[in-house]
């Protein structure tokens, strides 16, 4: 079985996107200086970010399956 280069970057890109929102994620909280509408944009921000990464690695799961 023969992975590309475009799956391997794809897997990392997918991993990234992961991390990203997980550090936001992990980081988002409200304090002084912080209001809840900014706090709602970074957390749906991470979400979607996850979910974006988790797609990725969807793809690439189901393109190396078909090699």
């Amino acid at each position: 079985m023969t992975v590309t280069l475009k799956l391997i970057a794809s897997w990392i890109f997918g991993g990234i996107l992961v991390s990203v929102g997980s550090w936001i994620m992990g980081h988002a909280e409200v304090n002084a200086g912080v209001s809840g509408v900014a706090y709602v944009i970074a957390v749906s921000v991470a979400f979607i970010l996850i979910l974006l990464g988790g797609l990725v690695w969807i793809s690439v799961a189901t393109a190396t399956s078909k090699h």
